[in-house]
């Protein structure tokens, strides 16, 4: 299998299944009464979330799994770790930084005002689903960058 190949594959298992995990995470009874809750919830994160088209944020993001693979791929040397699962963890933690938590922030709390109590949980969650990204990602690539790097040293 080629480089990007196993980009490409990468981004996408990693995607689907953390995907999947926020899927089962937000729809879960429990989670969906908190963060629909009258009580809690803005006005208008309540009229707006539900007239969304779930198919294609959801396959975006997916896709978007992909340039995390190809990225990984690109910063590995330098990203902090001696183990492909310490390494996973801080890109899965770096994925959430800058993607999840600045999406809450303008959209969710400034846009839709959603209270930032209901941000920090939903913050909790998706540092779920990112963290299975990034230990999914390098995971897959992480052993085939030591294997090239190595092979291109001799």
């Amino acid at each position: 299998m080629t480089k990007t190949v196993k980009i490409i594959v990468s981004g996408l298992v990693a995607g689907f299944i953390s995907e999947g995990i926020l899927g089962a995470l937000f729809m879960s009874p429990p989670v969906k009464h908190f963060l629909y809750n009258p009580a809690y919830q803005s006005d208008v994160f309540i009229q707006i979330t539900p007239t969304r088209d779930l198919f294609p944020s959801i396959a975006g993001i997916v896709v978007l799994s992909i340039a995390h693979s190809w990225l990984f791929t690109v910063l590995q040397a330098s990203i902090p770790g001696s183990t492909w699962l310490k390494k996973g963890l801080f890109w899965g933690f770096t994925i959430w930084l800058m993607f999840w938590v600045f999406q809450e922030w303008f959209i969710y709390h400034t846009l839709l005002r959603e209270p930032l109590l209901l941000n920090l949980v939903e913050l909790l969650i998706l540092l779920a689903g990112s963290l299975m990204e990034g230990i999914i990602i390098s995971k897959l690539l992480y052993p085939a960058n030591i294997k090239q790097n190595t092979q291109k040293a001799l």
